[in-house]
């Protein structure tokens, strides 16, 4: 059997996370052929006032609000999975989104919430992304190297069954530097992932999908690892 080059593994998995993008529902915005430096602006020229309304809100508000009824995690979610797609557009920060199974668990959620009365945990319908390192069932864990493509995690990440398990909603997964270990977010497999407030400069990095995707407000609560400044590091340079 013929190994495939580099290139192609790289197309395959762009190839897929584009498809993903794809599902969400309205379609996506496509960003505009000339891109200024500085993006963060257009996210409210792109999308709707209720989407740009709803993806502004902090955790707090927004989960003040999904546990009395006042909003829907099904809306929430929808809004947070286009503004998601529409900055990895801007920044090149996204692996993938989980359209159906995101729409799904925020279905359950309000579901629960009709029938009971009561939210489903202190997270109840909250969408959270999580940074592709972290391991997801059935999902890839590559680390960044072309050669792991086709790893998958075999089971959840215990910090994902612990917030699974508090009511939130996993919607997208971020991008990360080959090997992790920089302070910049760059792989084979993705590319760059630039600064959303100068895309000349770096997101930072290992988180750097996280702290770009947060800057965008295509997250309003994200999932990184750190051992020597690879949350710190985006937070700081995405303004999170």
């Amino acid at each position: 059997m013929q190994m495939k080059s580099w290139q192609e593994v790289a197309q395959r998995a762009q190839t897929y996370r584009d498809q993903t993008i794809a599902e969400i529902s309205p379609t996506v915005p496509d960003a505009p052929a000339d891109l200024p430096q500085n993006v963060t602006q257009l996210p409210s020229q792109l999308l709707s006032p209720r989407e740009v309304e709803l993806t502004g809100m902090v955790p707090e508000e927004i989960l003040a609000a999904l546990s009395t009824g006042k909003l829907s995690s099904v809306e929430v979610t929808n809004a947070f999975l286009r503004r998601a797609g529409l900055a990895q557009r801007l920044v090149n920060c996204v692996t993938e989104v989980m359209v159906l199974k995101a729409l799904e668990r925020a279905r359950y959620c309000d579901e629960y919430r009709a029938k009971t009365g009561k939210p489903l945990g202190p997270l109840h319908g909250l969408p959270i992304s999580v940074k592709e390192h972290i391991g997801m069932k059935g999902l890839n864990q590559n680390c960044g190297f072309i050669a792991w493509a086709d790893r998958v995690a075999p089971e959840d990440a215990l910090i994902l069954t612990l917030l699974h398990n508090a009511g939130c909603v996993f919607y997208a997964r971020t991008t990360e530097p080959q090997c992790l270990m920089h302070l910049e977010t760059a792989s084979n497999l993705y590319g760059v992932t630039v600064n959303p407030y100068n895309r000349s400069l770096t997101s930072g990095g290992s988180s750097g999908g996280e702290g770009a995707l947060l800057g965008l407000r295509g997250s309003c609560l994200g999932i990184g690892t750190d051992i020597g400044g690879s949350i710190r590091s985006p937070a700081a340079n995405c303004g999170v």
